[in-house]
């Protein structure tokens, strides 16, 4: 199994992606077309739903609470990046 973190104690999501065949698929051109993002929102929209089937509702809001801050993170990210773009 893939560890969230790398063996400095750094989150490893870079390498979880990169290793994802989602990701693989979709990169394999170079290109991301508006179908691959249609699809890529499909499935994961089907994980997160597996994860709700799954999951108690004390797991539940663990797994929100965790996407909820990466996505935090992800997007403060690239409104950072947009800003130096702007300089």
């Amino acid at each position: 199994m893939k560890s969230l973190f790398d063996e400095n104690g750094v989150l490893n999501v870079s390498d979880i992606v990169t290793d994802s065949a989602s990701f693989k698929t979709i990169m394999a051109d170079g290109i991301v077309t508006d179908d691959e993002l249609d699809a890529q929102t499909h499935r994961a929209i089907d994980a997160l739903r597996h994860l709700q089937d799954i999951c108690t509702p004390e797991q539940q809001a663990a797994v929100l609470d965790a996407i909820t801050e990466l996505s935090v993170l992800f997007a403060s990210y690239h409104i950072h990046e947009l800003q130096d773009l702007r300089r």
